[in-house]
């Protein structure tokens, strides 16, 4: 939290210091001219040079020409007609930001030297917006008139028509170092949003990927932080912290971390699109790219280990073109051959970056890229949302297409146990030469089939259809049993049998269980059945209650019917398990005794989903 606050208060301390420097004064800077000596050897010395000043060249004279890591190029700046303008007072020389630089003066007769390139200073007060500068009298003027310099660039090539040099006064150095202006706090501000974006989405990324590992994710949260690395990595001083006073391997990272960007961006794309089986040909670019990109990596390092920087120059460039032609081709690729919309994700992002990264190189300014890359990175995070939502609807599809196939294959056990239960009943009444009632039976047997058949395409039923077929049955039964025991059907008031679905035939094993091993068993002739319905929270209670003589008692009557009837009761266990996982003891047993602890009959709960569950 006082990380979060000591942020906070350092922005307002910028804004108010960017609008307390409206009242400062105009700063002061003029540029200088000078004249350059390019030489091959880094062994001469100050003395040497200042024999050698014949050698030194108007910047005409090397027009088109471009600097070269293996180059030393002395600077001599002439500031005769300066030193009426300077006199005694203390002025700055505001040099570029060179690889390496060193001043040349004049101390009390003997020259000095100091160290101000970018990577041999070390006491930088904010290398993001500032860098060494050197401050002089007309007293350290060699010859009273010159200052040289002894420059090297390594890290890029510089037009050298394009070095400047500038003196300016002290108080535009305290500007400088106390105050930022508009355009500077702009930068500032934007760059720290941008690692905060950066921080969030690796922080949420990477915790996805631990959660669910899909690759995808990692390469995301990968390619994020190495693009946190290349633009914003010197915002929080991390490689400075990391790095320490190595302002080469600095740099190194630096450079690096765009092949790294890269590489994650071209593996991530592979893994989201599925290139492997949706875009074989692309994806064997991928593959391709992705060997050239870990080449580059290595030999990169090496020719940094052997200090061959014109060599890594190279490699960059070759790297950057290599790049910029396959997120064009790679684009109009997927634009022409497109499976699904994930592909306009990745194609809308890659364009932001494309644009930022080239305005990056064209106009040097990192606020650019900086902009499309926080547009890119926004665009993909909603992509892998977009996936992920995809493929729960696909999964929530495909499971409940399972379930319903599953349903309909333990279903299909339940139709043809019935069937046969019933056709013995009527070839019974057939042998005991009982037309009539064969007659009746059979045309009932008939009517509750077809609507049997004509529901098997439904996966659920109304519950006053089901009630209707369970009658049907109950009175097929009572008509073969000659109407030996009784039944009773009860609907709670709270329950609306004509809205209600139901999965179909889910009670009727239950009650040809009670009937067949419960009721017919009994001796008496009170033999009664109730069926009962209930709702209850987020399912349907169905009671099934005989007085038939009990569980215990019906294993003694082993026979084959009793053994369909089982499977038919274990067969529709299962679909009540398939509709609803959630609930714990779908079907419940209750033996009933009487004061003696004799069985006096069964009771059976079942608890039906109304709302089918998917998860």
């Amino acid at each position: 939290m006082s990380t979060y606050i000591t942020a906070i208060v350092g922005v307002f301390i910028l804004i108010y210091n960017s609008i307390a420097t409206q009242d400062l004064p105009t700063h002061f800077q003029a540029e200088l001219p000078y004249r350059l000596f390019e030489t091959s050897t880094d062994t001469l010395t100050i003395e040497e040079v200042l024999q050698c000043n014949s050698r030194f060249k108007s910047i005409d004279y090397y027009n088109n020409r471009k600097t070269h890591p293996k180059k030393i190029y002395w600077i001599k700046i002439d500031l005769t007609q300066q030193r009426n303008h300077i006199k005694d007072s203390i002025w700055y020389l505001v040099p570029e930001k060179y690889d390496y630089a060193s001043v040349y003066y004049n101390t009390n007769g003997n020259i000095s030297e100091k160290m101000v390139g970018r990577f041999q200073i070390s006491n930088i007060s904010n290398p993001v917006l500032h860098y060494s500068d050197f401050s002089f009298t007309t007293k350290q003027l060699i010859d009273n008139r010159y200052i040289y310099l002894k420059i090297k660039y390594i890290t890029k090539f510089k037009p050298i028509s394009s070095i400047k040099f500038y003196y300016t006064s002290p108080s535009t150095i305290l500007l400088q170092d106390a105050y930022y202006d508009w355009e500077q706090l702009k930068m500032f501000a934007l760059r720290h949003m941008f690692s905060g974006v950066c921080l969030i989405v690796f922080i949420l990324t990477f915790a996805f990927f631990i959660i669910s590992k899909r690759t995808e994710f990692l390469f995301y949260s990968l390619y994020v932080f190495w693009l946190f690395v290349y633009l914003t990595g010197d915002v929080f001083r991390i490689k400075y912290f990391i790095f320490g006073d190595n302002r080469l391997a600095f740099y190194w990272v630096n450079e690096i971390s765009q092949v790294f960007i890269n590489l994650c961006y071209v593996i991530f794309v592979s893994y989201y699109l599925s290139t492997k089986t949706a875009y074989p040909k692309l994806n064997q670019i991928l593959k391709t790219i992705t060997y050239v990109l870990v080449f580059i990596i290595g030999l990169d390092s090496i020719f940094f280990l052997f200090n061959h920087f014109e060599m890594n120059i190279y490699v960059m460039n070759i790297q950057r073109i290599i790049m910029t032609i396959f997120g064009i081709g790679g684009m109009i690729y997927l634009i022409k051959y497109a499976k699904n919309h994930l592909t306009y994700f990745i194609v809308c992002g890659s364009f932001l970056y494309m644009i930022g990264a080239l305005a990056l190189m064209f106009f040097k300014k990192v606020e650019y890229m900086i902009l499309g890359g926080t547009l890119e990175i926004t665009i993909f995070a909603i992509g892998l949302a977009y996936k992920v939502h995809q493929e729960y609807k696909a999964k929530l599809y495909f499971q409940k297409e399972s379930f319903i196939n599953n349903n309909k294959a333990l279903r299909s056990q339940i139709n043809p146990h019935f069937i046969f239960n019933s056709l013995v009943s009527i070839q019974h009444l057939i042998l005991s030469d009982k037309k009539d009632l064969a007659i009746q039976y059979l045309s009932k047997f008939s009517s509750l089939t077809r609507k049997v058949l004509d529901s098997s395409f439904e996966d659920t039923v109304f519950l006053s259809e089901e009630i209707k077929l369970l009658k049907q049955y109950i009175e097929l039964e009572r008509l073969r049993f000659h109407h030996t025991f009784n039944y009773t059907i009860n609907i709670q008031d709270e329950l609306e049998p004509d809205t209600t679905e139901v999965p179909m035939l889910i009670v009727q094993p239950f009650v040809e269980n009670a009937i067949l091993h419960g009721l017919l068993n009994k001796k008496d002739d009170d033999k009664q059945l109730t069926i009962t319905f209930k709702k209850e929270e987020s399912y349907i209670c169905c009671e099934v209650d005989d007085n038939g003589i009990g569980r215990k008692a019906s294993i003694a009557f082993k026979t084959l019917i009793k053994h369909k009837v089982s499977r038919g009761i274990e067969v529709t266990s299962n679909r009540l398990k398939n509709l609803n996982t959630s609930v714990n003891n779908q079907v419940r047993f209750i033996d009933k005794t009487d004061d003696n602890g004799n069985e006096i009959g069964t009771t059976v709960i079942i608890k039906i989903p109304i709302q089918l569950d998917f998860d």
